[in-house]
């Protein structure tokens, strides 16, 4: 079985992920050194992407990562603050297509063996904080599940 990588990335609120889907880019809000480093080195062409709305507490999105991220862009243009690293994407889902984070407990075994040893979703999956650019790895049946259930 192949494995292969998962970068997940929260948004505080539901207008930022769709002004991410529209505009096909993604950022984050900070970016302190460890941020940096760890986006130059591990996110790359062609890897996959899923977006988690906090409000909701839920997952929407997929996505296939477009660009290298651009580490002295700073984008104006699309959120209502400035966002930092910003790379291309190209969704393979709309935010209409939402799953709550409760399900996907159930529904995704990438969350399952995840969950025992590091507690919440957001912790399991490397979503907020300093793990954000750090990679999930993740199996080829995990990314169709996923696919499943948020793919248009």
């Amino acid at each position: 079985m192949s494995k292969m990588y998962l970068f997940c990335f929260a948004s505080r609120n539901f207008e930022n992920i769709v002004r991410g889907y529209e505009a096909k880019r993604w950022a984050v809000s900070k970016a302190g050194p460890s941020r940096v480093g760890k986006a130059k080195k591990y996110l790359k062409v062609g890897e996959r992407g899923l977006l988690y709305c906090g409000p909701t507490h839920s997952f929407t999105v997929p996505f296939l990562v477009k660009s290298e991220v651009d580490i002295e862009a700073v984008v104006s243009d699309v959120w209502p603050e400035p966002w930092v690293l910003p790379f291309e994407i190209e969704p393979l889902g709309n935010p209409k297509k939402m799953l709550r984070a409760d399900s996907a407990k159930l529904l995704w075994p990438c969350l399952q063996g995840r969950l025992d040893t590091r507690g919440g979703v957001t912790a399991a999956l490397n979503i907020t904080g300093v793990t954000v650019f750090s990679p999930n790895q993740i199996s080829e049946q995990d990314w169709n599940l996923i696919l499943r259930d948020l793919a248009d």
